[in-house]
């Protein structure tokens, strides 16, 4: 008798184990049935940076959700090439052409050349140099800027750092040098 007793228990179990098999299946589907047991959604890889499809100097990047881009370039300055900045109390003026900066205080009128490299931001424009081997920064912003010695506003405000000074002042994009040339050209013209 004891030599059928482990294949009785053997066939017990083999036939016990597929109903235990159907019995978690069945509890399984009757709990997400009921909402009690959802499967866990698949953990979203985090989005991962992308470089832009073109230069951001050709077109702003743009951030937000989709169908609602934030221009992150500041549309006044993003175009533009060509900005006037001054300053008062120390006096300062700084004209941008493209690559190239003029920069005049009154005790060198006839102004320093300075090569500059332009960065656009979510708020301006900057452009950085060098000058006498320190850094040579105008920063401008589209924030309205209030000249207090010339009564007059300015759609930019301007941030000179030259010297390891940073000094306050207002900015507008300036004439582009052909358009300059064009308009002093034209003037003696329609004067005759």
């Amino acid at each position: 008798m004891f030599p059928q007793l482990p294949i009785r228990l053997a066939l017990l179990a083999l036939i016990s184990l597929p109903l235990t098999a159907c019995d978690t299946q069945t509890m399984t589907d009757l709990r997400r049935n009921i909402g009690l047991d959802q499967p866990e959604p698949e953990p979203e890889e985090p989005a991962k940076p992308r470089a832009p499809a073109v230069s951001p100097l050709v077109q702003p990047i743009e951030t937000g959700a989709p169908g609602k881009p934030i221009p992150t370039a500041e549309p006044l300055t993003y175009r533009a090439t060509s900005f006037v900045a001054r300053g008062n109390e120390p006096f300062w003026n700084v004209e941008i052409a493209g690559n190239t900066a003029t920069y005049r205080t009154p005790e060198n009128q006839s102004g320093r050349k300075i090569s500059v490299n332009r960065l656009v931001f979510d708020r301006g424009v900057e452009y950085v140099g060098v000058l006498n081997d320190r850094p040579f920064v105008v920063n401008m912003t589209a924030t309205e800027c209030q000249d207090t010695m010339a009564d007059q506003k300015y759609p930019l405000t301007a941030r000179l750092t030259v010297s390891g000074k940073t000094q306050q002042g207002c900015a507008s994009v300036g004439q582009p040098a052909e358009a300059a040339a064009e308009t002093t050209t034209d003037a003696p013209a329609a004067a005759g």
